[in-house]
């Protein structure tokens, strides 16, 4: 748990990011991250996301971590192990935590999914927020549709995966496929469907659509440039694990 903590010093540091103003941002700014800290990979997604992904020294090997901006800015952050755990996340406009309970029933685990093409999980998240402290237990699946594509260049393998929470008024059920690059241990959103306990739905597409490394244009921009401005379902209230939107 120390090691939790440090990271929360990180995650003060792109609060001061989240504050500022649009019209700053969508003028040709970049994104900067922590000292101590490298970007890899800067990816365009559909539903006007841009997310920006980065690792620093004093972290763990294979963990790293993630924020994704729309057109007002950056709004989450997220720290996921080499497993692609998600052991924390941030809203950067409410205020609120999410921190994955240690150890789990059964912890997700890439290597499982890429090993057997299926994944198991059960886990729980601590949600801390101005109301108090919740918790929600999950179960889920991820698994291999044995379909890749080739997405701006790179190959990616196609998932099935199906999670669902009990709200206390009945379960909260998220399905759909996401994209794994193999390579960099990296899961991408897709098409997703939430289904709410009194039956409504919401479908959003997160898939990605472009891809940055260090040297192009685009690295780091602070401008999402798909779907912005178009009508789109209702993003889901809890956003979707392992890619949380």
């Amino acid at each position: 748990m120390l090691t939790i903590r440090k990271h929360l010093v990180n995650a003060a540091v792109l609060g001061m990011v989240s504050a500022m103003p649009a019209a700053a941002q969508s003028g040709g700014e970049r994104f900067t991250v922590p000292e101590g800290c490298t970007a890899f990979l800067t990816v365009q997604s559909r539903s006007c996301l841009v997310s920006h992904h980065w690792r620093c020294e004093t972290d763990p090997q294979g963990s790293h971590w993630r924020v994704t901006l729309d057109q007002d800015g950056p709004f989450y952050l997220n720290y996921t192990d080499a497993e692609f755990r998600w052991l924390q996340s941030f809203n950067l406009r409410s205020g609120s935590r999410d921190v994955l309970i240690e150890p789990e029933e059964d912890p997700a685990s890439m290597s499982e999914l890429l090993e057997t093409g299926s994944d198991a999980m059960v886990f729980s998240i601590r949600e801390e927020r101005a109301e108090g402290i919740f918790q929600r237990d999950y179960t889920g699946f991820d698994r291999l549709t044995g379909d890749s594509v080739t997405i701006d260049g790179r190959e990616l393998l196609v998932t099935d995966f199906t999670y669902q929470w009990e709200t206390g008024g009945g379960p909260r059920v998220t399905q759909g496929s996401q994209f794994v690059w193999v390579d960099m241990g990296l899961f991408f959103g897709g098409l997703e469907t939430v289904t709410t306990p009194g039956g409504e739905t919401f479908e959003g597409n997160y898939s990605p659509v472009e891809f940055h490394q260090e040297g192009d244009p685009d690295f780091l921009t602070m401008d999402p440039e798909y779907d912005c401005g178009s009508i789109m379902s209702a993003l889901p209230e809890t956003p979707v694990w392992r890619v949380a939107q």
